[in-house]
Protein backbone atom coordinates (compact mmCIF):
# COMPACT_ATOMS: atom_id res chain seq x y z
CA UNK A 1 0.00 0.00 0.00
CA UNK A 2 1.42 3.49 -0.85
CA UNK A 3 0.40 6.69 0.25
CA UNK A 4 2.05 9.65 -1.55
CA UNK A 5 3.78 12.44 0.97
CA UNK A 6 4.29 12.73 4.13
CA UNK A 7 1.66 11.47 6.30
CA UNK A 8 1.93 12.69 10.29
CA UNK A 9 -0.45 10.66 12.74
CA UNK A 10 -0.77 13.51 14.73
CA UNK A 11 -2.02 16.09 12.18
CA UNK A 12 -3.45 13.67 9.19
CA UNK A 13 -6.15 11.67 12.03
CA UNK A 14 -8.94 12.94 9.15
CA UNK A 15 -6.56 11.06 6.22
CA UNK A 16 -5.19 8.06 8.48
CA UNK A 17 -6.00 5.98 10.97
CA UNK A 18 -3.28 3.96 12.67
CA UNK A 19 -3.74 1.36 15.02
CA UNK A 20 -7.78 1.35 14.84
CA UNK A 21 -7.65 -2.23 13.16
CA UNK A 22 -6.24 -5.12 13.35
CA UNK A 23 -3.45 -5.83 10.66
CA UNK A 24 -3.02 -9.54 11.07
CA UNK A 25 -4.97 -11.49 8.60
CA UNK A 26 -6.23 -15.50 9.39
CA UNK A 27 -7.73 -17.37 6.24
CA UNK A 28 -7.26 -20.91 4.23
CA UNK A 29 -4.49 -20.87 2.09
CA UNK A 30 -4.61 -20.39 -0.82
CA UNK A 31 -4.18 -22.87 -3.77
CA UNK A 32 -0.54 -23.21 -5.17
CA UNK A 33 0.16 -20.98 -7.70
CA UNK A 34 -3.23 -18.82 -6.76
CA UNK A 35 -2.46 -15.28 -7.89
CA UNK A 36 -5.52 -14.20 -5.74
CA UNK A 37 -5.58 -11.45 -2.45
CA UNK A 38 -7.19 -11.98 0.55
CA UNK A 39 -10.14 -10.09 0.77
CA UNK A 40 -9.21 -9.04 4.06
CA UNK A 41 -6.12 -6.77 2.85
CA UNK A 42 -8.70 -5.20 0.86
CA UNK A 43 -10.51 -4.14 4.70
CA UNK A 44 -7.33 -3.36 6.24
CA UNK A 45 -6.38 -1.00 3.70
CA UNK A 46 -10.09 1.16 3.60
CA UNK A 47 -9.63 1.38 7.35
CA UNK A 48 -6.38 2.35 7.36
CA UNK A 49 -6.89 5.40 4.49
CA UNK A 50 -10.12 7.32 4.41
CA UNK A 51 -8.92 8.41 1.20
CA UNK A 52 -10.91 9.00 -1.81
CA UNK A 53 -8.54 7.51 -4.39
CA UNK A 54 -8.12 4.11 -4.28
CA UNK A 55 -5.92 2.51 -7.02
CA UNK A 56 -5.66 -1.26 -7.54
CA UNK A 57 -2.65 -2.28 -9.88
CA UNK A 58 -2.93 -5.75 -11.43
CA UNK A 59 -6.49 -6.21 -10.43
CA UNK A 60 -8.42 -9.61 -11.45
CA UNK A 61 -12.14 -9.96 -12.23
CA UNK A 62 -12.83 -11.25 -8.66
CA UNK A 63 -11.38 -8.16 -6.69
CA UNK A 64 -12.78 -5.46 -8.27
CA UNK A 65 -14.42 -3.47 -5.65
CA UNK A 66 -16.51 -0.43 -5.10
CA UNK A 67 -14.86 2.60 -4.35
CA UNK A 68 -11.71 1.26 -5.88
CA UNK A 69 -10.05 1.70 -9.23
CA UNK A 70 -8.64 -1.42 -10.84
CA UNK A 71 -6.62 -1.60 -13.19
CA UNK A 72 -4.78 -4.54 -14.81
CA UNK A 73 -4.07 -6.51 -18.05
CA UNK A 74 -6.07 -9.49 -16.96
CA UNK A 75 -9.09 -7.25 -16.89
CA UNK A 76 -12.23 -8.30 -18.44
CA UNK A 77 -15.38 -6.12 -16.75
CA UNK A 78 -14.66 -3.11 -14.94
CA UNK A 79 -17.13 -1.15 -12.48
CA UNK A 80 -15.65 2.32 -13.18
CA UNK A 81 -17.84 5.23 -13.76
CA UNK A 82 -16.29 8.57 -14.75
CA UNK A 83 -19.41 10.47 -13.46
CA UNK A 84 -19.33 8.32 -9.93
CA UNK A 85 -16.29 9.13 -9.84
CA UNK A 86 -16.03 12.75 -10.27
CA UNK A 87 -19.14 12.65 -7.41
CA UNK A 88 -16.56 11.54 -4.73
CA UNK A 89 -14.53 14.42 -4.83
CA UNK A 90 -17.21 17.35 -5.29
CA UNK A 91 -16.63 20.13 -2.51
CA UNK A 92 -13.64 19.37 -2.00
CA UNK A 93 -14.21 16.60 -0.25
CA UNK A 94 -11.06 14.18 -0.26
CA UNK A 95 -11.72 11.57 2.69
CA UNK A 96 -14.58 9.51 3.30
CA UNK A 97 -14.69 10.87 6.83
CA UNK A 98 -15.01 9.23 10.31
CA UNK A 99 -17.53 9.07 13.27
CA UNK A 100 -16.92 10.77 16.80
CA UNK A 101 -16.92 6.97 18.16
CA UNK A 102 -14.07 5.84 15.72
CA UNK A 103 -12.32 8.74 16.58
CA UNK A 104 -12.27 8.52 20.39
CA UNK A 105 -11.13 4.75 20.56
CA UNK A 106 -8.28 5.55 18.08
CA UNK A 107 -5.07 5.54 19.79
CA UNK A 108 -3.05 8.79 19.83
CA UNK A 109 0.30 9.72 19.58
CA UNK A 110 2.25 10.12 22.98
CA UNK A 111 2.94 13.54 23.88
CA UNK A 112 6.57 14.29 23.46
CA UNK A 113 8.29 13.74 26.91
CA UNK A 114 10.38 16.99 26.60
CA UNK A 115 10.34 19.92 23.91
CA UNK A 116 14.06 20.27 23.55
CA UNK A 117 14.68 16.68 22.97
CA UNK A 118 12.95 17.14 20.04
CA UNK A 119 13.95 20.78 19.19
CA UNK A 120 17.89 19.48 18.87
CA UNK A 121 17.06 17.29 16.19
CA UNK A 122 18.20 18.95 13.03
CA UNK A 123 19.27 21.78 14.93
CA UNK A 124 15.51 23.75 15.38
CA UNK A 125 14.87 25.86 18.27
CA UNK A 126 18.69 25.26 19.28
CA UNK A 127 21.11 27.50 19.08
CA UNK A 128 24.32 26.04 17.28
CA UNK A 129 26.85 26.15 19.78
CA UNK A 130 24.41 24.07 22.05
CA UNK A 131 23.77 21.59 19.39
CA UNK A 132 27.28 20.44 19.02
CA UNK A 133 28.17 20.50 22.77
CA UNK A 134 25.02 18.46 23.23
CA UNK A 135 26.81 16.08 20.99
CA UNK A 136 29.69 15.71 22.34
CA UNK A 137 32.20 17.54 19.99
CA UNK A 138 32.76 20.67 21.81
CA UNK A 139 31.65 24.22 21.42
CA UNK A 140 32.02 25.97 18.12
CA UNK A 141 34.45 28.67 17.02
CA UNK A 142 32.74 31.94 16.50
Amino acid sequence: MGIKGTVRRSTDGDFIHANVDIDLIISEEMEYGSLEKPVEIFHIMEHFCLGRRRLHIFGRDSTIRPGWLTIGPDLTNSNFNADTYASYFLNGYISTGCTERIEALRPKSPPPKNKTALAGRGGRGMPVSVLYRARGRGVMPR
